[in-house]
């Protein structure tokens, strides 16, 4: 960056100015934190006391009050238990009533940059806590986004955006390899099985589709600060993430916006009318494209981060 592309620090102070007012003025659903929170803490009780867990946290949405919505999914991390045991505290979490998705992850099996992610964003239930305020975890996280020292509001609204969009590739990279797998299953599979892994592909599918859109809402409310609601918000989300704008570049480029849209209006249909009714042929086209649509949007999405990133070697 040239010393005339610099940002000055007048124009620091209106960005954060600007910054500040659009975090303050987001709504934060009390009555849905508060239900959440009680899941975890009932999650954490259950994965402690008859499951041996050593360590039991919150990642990912939760953790950003302003950030989680009736569609976040709550994401938690257990430490010292077997895969086995994980798998079996896994199957009675889902068993629980609760209109939350839960990912239940075993920290110790992660690796990586995921495993990172966790830890960066880890808030750790305490055994015998049972309750969080919020609200302090709000302010807590305001202080993050907006710190005394100005010119790290830019690296720190950055690097967590770009977090919460990997976070979310890794789980949507593992329902495309799914959709791989069932694809190869449903060659030899005998004909009274065919249905349920079509079941199954068309699931995973729309599941492929709601984790991009997660993204983009996130693009939407942190970088535009502008979420479109009514009848057609969906495809007018998928619109807005082509445009150019002040604040960024375009998300995707016109090819993955089109691929994008097929598989937004197959979503529909997956979501407006039985499964026997689907037409697999019409399913099996979506599911042999999926990993070229995956890899069109990751290559855009990588774009994107990269112009989103702050390197500190051009200053």
């Amino acid at each position: 960056m040239s010393k005339s592309d610099q940002i000055t620090l007048d124009q620091l102070a209106s960005c954060r100015k600007h910054l500040e007012r659009r975090w303050m003025s987001r709504k934060v659903d009390e009555t849905l934190l508060e239900r959440a929170w009680q899941i975890v803490y009932e999650i954490a009780t259950l994965l402690y006391d008859e499951f041996g867990a050593t360590r039991v946290a919150v990642f990912g949405s939760l953790t950003e009050p302003i950030g989680f919505t009736k569609s976040s999914d709550i994401d938690i991390a257990v430490w010292g238990i077997s895969d086995d045991t994980h798998s079996k505290a896994n199957n009675k979490v889902m068993d629980m009533s609760t209109s939350f998705k839960i990912d239940l992850i075993n920290f110790d099996l992660t690796k990586g940059h995921f495993q990172e992610r966790v830890q960066q964003q880890a808030i750790h239930i305490k055994k015998g806590i049972h309750h969080i305020f919020w609200k302090t975890q709000y302010e807590h996280l305001n202080r993050q986004v907006f710190p005394i020292v100005e010119e790290e509001i830019y690296d720190i609204n950055r690097i967590k955006l770009t977090q919460r969009i990997n976070d979310e590739c890794v789980k949507i990279e593992s329902t495309v390899s799914a959709i791989v797998k069932a694809l190869e299953d449903i060659e030899v599979a005998p004909t009274n099985y065919r249905q349920y892994i079509e079941e199954s592909i068309a699931n995973k599918l729309a599941d492929v589709y709601s984790g991009i859109e997660r993204i983009f809402e996130r693009i939407a409310n942190e970088v535009d600060g502008h979420l479109s609601r009514g009848s057609r918000w969906h495809k007018n989300l998928l619109e807005q993430m082509t445009r150019q704008l002040p604040e960024r570049q375009p998300v995707i480029s016109q090819n993955t916006f089109q691929l994008l849209g097929e598989l937004l209006e197959f979503r529909h249909k997956v979501d407006n009318i039985y499964a026997n009714e689907l037409i697999y042929e019409n399913m099996e086209k979506h599911a042999k494209n999926i990993e070229i649509l995956y890899r069109s949007f990751s290559d855009d999405l990588n774009r994107f981060t990269d112009s989103l990133a702050y390197n500190k070697e051009d200053t």
